[in-house]
């Protein structure tokens, strides 16, 4: 703590000897032990209290995130959030172009392999499919769920 060896020890018991005296030098030493431990005391007291201020201000900062956490779990919506990702994959299906599937798909490479002996097959002749039928605007389109659901 101050670093004060056996030597600076004894010459303070020597010097306090000297100036107080042997008669009041018991006096003295008790009153210093009282003050030294109302230090102490004060100290901890300090000490304890600098920490439990710590605790308090991690326990509301730990609070308002949970409050933060109640209050996003009391926006929850489930409906509304089905109907918003109906909505968007409805938009999404009517912003993609119409493709017929009578048109050939591209054919890929194919290699062969020269040590096979086996003759090459032929193709199959592709049967044309018939083309989808176009929606008109005569016909009726989903109706989004307006249902309350109660819990």
């Amino acid at each position: 703590m101050f670093d004060i060896g056996w030597t600076e020890l004894l010459v303070i018991a020597c010097v306090a000897i000297i100036v107080v005296g042997p008669k009041d030098l018991p006096r003295m030493l008790r009153t210093l032990g009282q003050t030294m431990g109302k230090m102490r005391r004060m100290s901890r007291e300090f000490q304890s209290t600098f920490n439990d201020a710590l605790r308090e201000a991690e326990q509301a900062a730990d609070i308002a995130d949970m409050k933060k956490q109640v209050e996003s779990v009391g926006n929850f919506n489930p409906l509304g959030d089905i109907k918003k990702s109906i909505e968007e994959d409805a938009s999404k299906r009517a912003d993609k172009p119409k493709t017929s599937k009578a048109e050939p798909a591209p054919q890929s490479e194919q290699t062969t392999d020269t040590t096979d002996t086996a003759p090459a097959e032929k193709p199959a002749e592709a049967k044309p499919e018939p083309e989808p039928v176009a929606e008109t605007a005569a016909e009726p389109k989903e109706k989004p769920v307006t249902e309350d659901v109660k819990a």
